[in-house]
């Protein structure tokens, strides 16, 4: 089969057929002295026929335009039927005013991600490989497109999570991510691997048609918006309804800014982690997250770490969070698992991921009804915990002396029955000493209290 990567050759570069443009044209300007090189116009051709794959016109436009180049996907809809990798790129502006269409067929896209040489990265393989350094890439205004197209409803309908792809990888120093729209990915969105990235207003519609967030028909499995590894990334502006993280910020990830969104649908919160799978030293460090609304969310904030991680978390801060019949306001678990490979397994170590220096201010709202969704497929549910209900605002699932300086102020949560009292889940024999003097809630299997 044969994969396309910036270090191929393509041959038959398709015909382009937009108002008449060639493959690309410079642009005059420029000049002498300090004034930066004149940056050629790429426009990336396509072919009438929906059926023909577009990808090789894509990568050769890529390969072509590689520095100094405004790259600009016309107004229609690619078809990108192959996994493409486009590395080595160096001040490039790409411009989508289409749409990106990955295959309809299922098994098209399993075969063909199991066999590109595109880089994997955390939780799967992208179909869209971004590398290189000063790239920006802006979707179009029009809310019809600017946007990546994944036919994953039909992959939702049977319950297929098998050989999925991620969306995209933008591993990148120095990029910008703008106006882009995510609708119906097969799975995971975009992953973050990079450095000194900004991304504005960022669209995802990960909703079924036919189910709902309580109903494992046609759930939309691991559809998180990000996963973000890099170092200095900030996300401002986000809108998204999924099955999965909205944000998930994931080992290696430093000084990380989440701010001003909305997760809907039965997001699984704004989270740290997974952290520690197979006993691996994961790390953490500095990361905000303000201003968000999680509508019918799992979770607002979550951390989770695998049982028998290794490695810490610190300086995360969650503040300003609205929330709107969401199952449990704040969740820290250290017993994450994998319910497809059954219970979870023993530590009898008590190896943990550290936590320190967690700080939670500002949440109001209202919990939900049922304190899972549609994930839940197994016996006991992936996220039970012993005690758990629908009243509960705050979950500490700890192992004794691994969380130290966490603080919570102004948690103003109530529950979705007036007259029932919120709850909290905590077992103060797992904290440090001296953490309950701090704590700012009294730790209990009980009513919450604010101390």
């Amino acid at each position: 089969m044969k994969v396309l990567s910036g270090t191929l050759v393509v041959s038959g570069l398709l015909s382009l057929v937009a108002a008449g443009k060639g493959g690309h044209d410079d642009h005059n300007g420029g000049g002498g002295g300090n004034h930066p090189a004149p940056r050629k116009t790429c426009y990336i051709p396509f072919h009438p026929d929906p059926k023909v794959d577009d990808s090789p016109s894509i990568l050769s436009t890529f390969q072509k335009c590689a520095t100094n180049s405004e790259i600009i996907f016309a107004r229609h809809n690619y078809s990108a039927y192959t996994p493409i990798s486009m590395t080595g790129l160096s001040n490039v502006i790409v411009h989508i005013e289409g749409n990106l269409l990955l295959p309809k067929n299922q098994t098209e896209v399993q075969v063909k991600i199991n066999t590109t040489l595109n880089q994997p990265s955390t939780y799967a393989t992208p179909w869209f490989y971004f590398q290189g350094q000063d790239i920006t890439i802006i979707g179009s205004k029009d809310k019809k497109w600017g946007a990546f197209h994944g036919f994953g409803q039909q992959w939702w309908d049977i319950g297929n999570r098998i050989l999925r792809p991620q969306l995209a990888t933008f591993n990148v120093t120095n990029g910008h991510l703008k106006d882009l729209k995510v609708i119906k990915p097969i799975a995971w969105g975009w992953n973050l691997p990079g450095k000194n990235i900004h991304v504005e207003n960022h669209y995802v519609d990960a909703k079924p048609w036919n189910g709902t967030r309580d109903n494992t028909v046609s759930f939309p499995f691991n559809t998180d918006g990000f996963n973000l590894s890099g170092q200095n990334i900030t996300v401002d502006g986000y809108w998204g309804e999924n099955g999965d993280d909205c944000i998930s910020v994931i080992n290696g990830a430093r000084d990380i800014v989440v701010k001003n969104g909305h997760c809907g649908f039965s997001s699984h919160g704004l989270s740290i982690g997974s952290l520690g799978r197979n006993g691996a030293e994961h790390t953490v460090a500095n990361v905000l997250f303000k201003n968000w609304t999680m509508d019918g969310a799992v979770y607002g904030a979550r951390f989770k770490s695998w049982t028998g991680g290794k490695g810490w978390a610190e300086n995360v801060t969650w503040e300003d969070i609205t929330l709107v019949g969401v199952s449990t306001g704040i969740f820290i678990t250290q017993n994450y698992y994998d319910q497809d490979k059954g219970p979870r397994p023993p530590n009898p170590g008590n190896d943990s991921t550290r936590v320190t220096n967690f700080h939670y201010k500002n949440f109001r709202g209202t919990l939900g009804t049922n304190w899972t969704d549609g994930t839940c497929i197994s016996n006991p549910c992936w996220n039970y915990v012993e005690g758990i209900s629908n009243n509960d605002a705050v979950i500490l699932d700890l192992y004794p002396g691994t969380a130290t300086a966490l603080n919570f102020q102004k948690i103003n949560v109530k529950t979705h029955v007036p007259s029932e009292t919120t709850q909290v889940l905590c077992d103060p024999a797992t904290l440090a000493d001296g953490e309950q003097d701090t704590l700012g809630f009294e730790c209990q299997d009980g009513p919450f209290v604010a101390t």
